[in-house]
């Protein structure tokens, strides 16, 4: 019986560790998105939930499957103008069911294609948000 309390103890003691395996680390932003397949017109509205220098975190209303490549305008206030960052992303991960308000499927994008511009526009919003 003592050795079964000693295991019991130690699995008490004992967690769970997590390592965080992003090269670049998230910020919460909920920002307004336009996306769409990259070889179609329509675009869709969604909600960036996050962002880093790699990627964004993302709600939207369609079904993807992972390994579909989106084109995406994400919205955020410079000063008194509502200013994009325009990049094309992978989805590289796949859920169901967001928050309600905020999209039927929770989308982990991986940026593949972002202009200098752009890329200077993410970078100094990222940078505004640690400030």
């Amino acid at each position: 019986m003592n050795e079964e309390k000693r295991k019991e103890d130690l699995r008490k003691k004992s967690g769970v560790v997590t390592i965080e395996k992003r090269r670049f680390p998230r910020f919460n932003v909920d920002l307004p998105l336009k996306y769409s397949e990259v070889k179609v017109r329509k675009k869709q509205g969604g909600i960036a939930h996050d962002a880093s220098e790699g990627g964004l975190l993302v709600y939207l209303q369609e079904k993807f499957p992972i390994g579909t490549r989106l084109k995406m305008e994400v919205f955020f206030s410079h000063g008194f103008r509502l200013t994009p960052i325009r990049a094309q992303a992978e989805i590289v991960w796949a859920d169901i069911r967001g928050p309600e308000d905020w999209g039927e499927y929770k989308y982990g994008l991986k940026f593949i294609n972002i202009g200098k511009e752009d890329f200077s526009k993410l970078k100094w919003l990222l940078d505004s948000l640690t400030a």
